[in-house]
């Protein structure tokens, strides 16, 4: 399958036992190799074993494409060739999803909030994602308690599925103002982002925030490392707020803008703009970009003649 190949692009994971077959042949059996991904695992330790080898292959590729800025800027520190590297704005195809948006009608939001038992006066926080620990639920309803206490008509809709479900199912049985309304696609799901006036996510932030942009909604988060690169996306007072990991901190943020309309308007506003930013075509721009410049360039040569993982071989400009 690889035969003949000019260019092979890899996800950087060390699972995948090819990658390291790519990457230990000798520069004249071997294609131009590229990395696609984070650049390392923000949800484990930096001295585990599986950072350190992503940290030491790191630079054994020919080109690599950063999900972020921000994951280029990390190439860059542990030594790679700012010139080697495309930034792919890492996101998704939000053309279904914005078309399904645009098509709810009052009716349907009414009939939504119907459906889930939520007061058809109610402020509504929205959290939706996978349910497993690093999103942080417990933390998500103790702030959104606190929010409920200074804002009476505040109510809390959880959806998605996963290991937490039954947690989550646990909370909304606890209070008759949080909704657990499981996983929502299509219809249903641009209802339920049409009918919410803010995203909460306290825990791990990952491409959902793109989701939150395209329906106008300002994205909460907090300080936590764990976040996927996709936390850049978040511009603190342009289209959400990040603060300390800490549940009064994290539900005051929440309760003054939702008190402030002028402030929420601009957070909204702020939201749309960078959806429209995050398109779908100019990731694709970006990556072919990069492969047009990858095939250009010269190779990368081996320090080590051998090339091999065992060896230690790092490879470098010509």
């Amino acid at each position: 399958m690889l035969q003949g190949a000019d260019l092979v692009i890899l996800e950087q994971a060390n699972k995948y036992l090819l990658n390291y077959y790519l990457l230990s042949l000798p520069r004249p059996r071997r294609p131009r190799i590229a990395f696609w991904g984070h650049g390392r695992n923000r949800q484990t330790t930096h001295a585990s074993v599986s950072e350190w080898l992503k940290r030491r292959t790191l630079p054994w590729v020919d080109w690599w494409f950063a999900y972020t800025e921000g994951v280029a800027d990390y190439l860059v520190q542990r030594g790679f060739p700012r010139e080697r590297v495309s930034i792919m704005g890492n996101t998704v195809d939000t053309a279904g999803f914005r078309k399904s948006l645009h098509a709810v009608r009052e009716s349907d939001m009414r009939a939504f909030r119907q459906r889930w038992n939520i007061s058809q006066t109610a402020t509504v926080g929205l959290f939706c994602g996978s349910l497993y620990p690093e999103k942080h639920l417990e933390f998500l309803v103790s702030a959104a308690r606190i929010v409920r206490a200074q804002r009476p008509d505040f109510e809390l809709v959880i959806a998605g599925g996963g290991p937490q479900a039954a947690l989550a199912r646990h909370f909304a049985d606890s209070a008759h103002w949080i909704h657990y309304v499981g996983p929502l696609f299509g219809p249903d799901k641009a209802a339920c982002f049409t009918t919410a006036q803010v995203f909460l996510n306290p825990g791990l932030v990952g491409l959902s925030v793109v989701d939150a942009f395209c329906a106008g909604l300002p994205v909460f988060s907090t300080d936590v490392p764990i976040h996927s690169p996709e936390i850049e996306y978040l511009r603190p007072g342009v289209n959400g707020l990040i603060t300390h990991f800490e549940p009064t901190a994290y539900a005051h943020s929440v309760a003054s803008v939702l008190g402030d309309q002028t402030l929420l308007e601009t957070l909204r506003r702020g939201a749309v703009a960078s959806a429209a930013a995050l398109s779908l075509d100019a990731m694709v721009d970006s990556i072919a970009t990069g492969i047009i410049a990858c095939l250009r360039a010269s190779p990368v040569r081996p320090r080590a003649s051998s090339g091999g993982i065992g060896s230690g071989a790092k490879f470098t400009k010509p």
